[in-house]
């Protein structure tokens, strides 16, 4: 008796195990990169759901005012060489101002700043700082500040208003030798919901994009390294700009994000495309698809905020892939893409107008195509920029020093 029951132990064991082979299978990834489900996919969506879940029903235990109020300032940098500390706004409106403003403090006062701007009265184009397509910047004040060269952003009171200045050059991106005296005096307030990628992204979506890669304990050791505290929060941006004398009041709808993490490896994302956009009937948007294959080589991100309810609600389904968009080297100027969020799915039109560049980190690890655009949501107007992003593999030798202005 003994010997049979252990007999069919063996047996089954063995069957589970051929069963477990067979089923596993890994189909080879489009273009090398984006995974595709394996045989075990559906298994490892169920167990990542369940973890995920569980994950958010704790953080239903944190105070989450308190914890804004601490971290909604300049953070201290971690140990590590590469640690980020970042805050960025991206805006725009109806009349066709766009404005993009952006720090991220680094070891040894490096900041990778940036600052594009549009003042469509102007008549002037797409300004930015000399240094671009370069975007490294040195702070030479307080180490603890979002500044540098004449760029400077501070908190007033968190997740409520932000201030922003700006006093130098600045110069017309397809037309360098074409320089203009800037100032800058704005103020971003807001009253709406943040969105916060470590609890409110849908679980589902999420468990999914873990789900298409491979698992191991390097794998999720790797998770655990790159994890980053990030969040967003649409608000209204009202500045006061002199451009060579001339004075110009603008209106903006800005998103506004705060990224902290001990480390941030720009060389490790192969691609992704971000938008941040708003519509004529006070809805906002971040859409985005990622492909940074240490972590995820498909993961959809974002969030609606739907003015009508006053609410934020994760996007899930999204058909936004990048291998269909761009992937040659250079994203589309006219596409589309849906997804859902809430009790709603949505259809989303962009149309690209300018799309200056730029290189982050001090060694050029990516290039980013910040684009500004018109967008179409199930028939409503919207403006915003599409920010699109490739692995640059040249580095510093990916243009000539001469246009660096």
């Amino acid at each position: 008796m003994f010997a049979f029951t252990s007999l069919c132990v063996l047996v089954g064991s063995s069957f589970f195990i051929i069963l477990l082979r067979v089923l596993d299978k890994n189909p080879v990834p489009l273009f090398g990169v984006y995974r595709r489900r394996s045989g075990l996919y559906w298994i490892k969506v169920w167990i990542m759901y369940t973890v995920l879940t569980l994950k958010k029903v704790t953080s239903r235990f944190t105070n989450y005012e308190e914890y804004y109020d601490k971290i909604d300032k300049p953070q201290e940098l971690s140990h590590h060489s590469k640690a980020v500390d970042a805050v960025n706004f991206n805006g725009a409106n109806k009349n066709g101002d766009y404005f993009i403003f952006a720090t991220a403090r680094r070891k040894n006062r490096l900041i990778d700043g940036l600052f594009f701007l549009k003042v469509a009265n102007s008549n002037m184009g797409v300004l930015t700082i000399p240094k671009i397509p370069d975007t490294t910047l040195f702070n030479d004040g307080d180490e603890d500040k979002y500044e540098a060269e004449g760029i400077q952003i501070s908190c007033v009171e968190p997740m409520k208003k932000w201030k922003l200045t700006y006093a130098g050059v600045m110069k017309n991106f397809e037309n360098p030798d074409q320089q203009s005296n800037v100032t800058l005096d704005a103020v971003w307030t807001s009253e709406q919901p943040c969105f916060n990628f470590d609890k409110d992204m849908d679980a589902w979506d999420m468990a999914k994009a873990i789900a298409y890669e491979r698992w191991s304990r390097n794998y999720f050791a790797n998770l655990e390294k790159n994890h980053q505290v990030h969040y967003e929060q649409f608000g209204t941006l009202k500045a006061h700009i002199t451009i060579n004398g001339s004075k110009y009041n603008i209106e903006v709808d800005a998103l506004r994000d705060h990224s902290v993490a001990t480390k941030r490896e720009w060389a490790q994302f192969r691609r992704y495309g971000m938008h941040f956009f708003s519509a004529e009937n006070g809805d906002h948007f971040s859409v985005g698809s990622i492909c940074l294959p240490i972590s995820f080589s498909r993961l959809n991100v974002g969030f609606v905020y739907s003015a009508r309810e006053r609410n934020v609600y994760a996007i899930r389904k999204s058909n936004l892939r990048l291998y269909n968009h761009g992937e040659m080297g250079r994203a589309p100027r006219d596409y589309a893409f849906s997804f859902k969020a809430g009790p709603k799915t949505y259809n989303v039109k962009v149309n690209v107008i300018h799309e200056p560049y730029f290189y982050i980190s001090k060694d050029w690890e990516v290039k980013i195509y910040e684009r500004l655009c018109n967008f179409d949501v199930d028939g409503v107007k919207g403006w915003g920029a599409s920010e699109w992003l490739y692995r640059n593999v040249g580095g510093r030798n990916a243009e000539k020093n001469s246009l660096l202005g």
